[in-house]
C-alpha cells in the first residue's frame, strides 16, 4: 500500500509538511515479517532488518555496540552505529560532493528518534516508521514533537555523489519545482474529472 497522505492528516503533528515539499516513493512495510525496515536501516542504506539498540527479537544492532532500555538511547550510540557502516561526524546537513549524508534527529530530552539520508538529486528520504519512505526537500519537513529536529550529521564516500552529477540533481530539482508550480496554476489539469454523460430528455 502507498499512500502518505496520512501526513497530511495530521498537521498538528507534521506541521511543515505540504503537498508541495514531499512525495511518497514506496509502499509501507508493515505487513513484512518485524515490519521490514525502519528510518535508521533505510538512512545506511539497508532494507533487510529494522535497526534499533533493542533486544525485541528481528531488531538488528551492530556487533559490539550496547542495547539500551526504550526511552533511554544514547546519540553516541546512534552514531558510532553510523560509524561502523564508513559514517563520520560532519559540521552540517549541506550537500558536497563525493559524499552522501545522514541527519540523526533527537526529541526534547536528547533521545534518538528518527534518521534521514540526503540522495544525489540533493532532497532528502526518510523511512517513516512501519509506513512509507518519502522524499522530502528539507529535514524540516519531517519535524515534528515526535521526531524533533536533526542535530547530528555524519557522512561518507560516494562517488554517485560527485561532481559529474551536478546536472543531474539540478535536473532533478528543477523539474519538481516546475510539476509543483504547474499543479499549483493547474490544478484539474493534474487531476482530471470524468465528464458526465449528457442526460438526453
Amino acid at each position: 500500500m502507498r499512500d502518505c497522505s496520512w501526513i497530511l492528516r495530521q498537521p498538528d503533528r507534521f506541521k511543515n509538511a505540504r503537498p508541495d515539499n514531499f512525495k511518497c516513493c514506496s509502499d509501507r512495510t508493515n505487513d513484512r515479517p518485524n515490519n521490514g525496515y525502519n528510518c535508521i536501516a533505510w538512512a545506511v542504506g539497508k532494507t533487510d532488518n529494522w535497526w534499533w539498540p533493542t533486544d525485541v527479537p528481528g531488531a538488528f544492532w551492530p556487533k559490539g555496540l550496547p542495547k539500551e532500555l526504550p526511552d533511554q538511547e544514547t546519540l553516541g550510540n546512534f552514531i558510532r552505529a553510523f560509524e561502523t557502516e564508513g559514517y563520520s561526524a560532519c559540521a552540517n546537513s549541506r550537500f558536497e560532493n563525493g559524499f552522501e549524508k545522514v541527519g540523526i534527529f533527537v526529541d526534547s530530552r536528547g533521545t534518538p528518534t528518527h534518521a534521514a539520508r540526503l540522495l544525489p538529486c540533493g532532497v532528502w528520504t526518510s523511512k517513516m516508521g512501519k509506513y512509507e519512505d518519502i522524499e522530502h526537500r528539507t529535514l524540516q519537513v519531517v519535524e515534528c514533537k515526535e521526531y524533533g529536529e536533526a542535530k547530528a550529521f555524519l557522512k561518507r564516500p560516494n562517488p554517485s555523489c560527485q561532481e559529474t552529477n551536478q546536472p543531474k540533481r539540478l535536473f532533478t530539482r528543477l523539474r519538481w519545482y516546475l510539476r509543483t508550480l504547474f499543479k499549483k496554476c493547474f490544478p484539474t489539469a493534474s487531476n482530471p474529472k470524468k465528464r458526465e454523460p449528457k442526460k438526453r430528455h
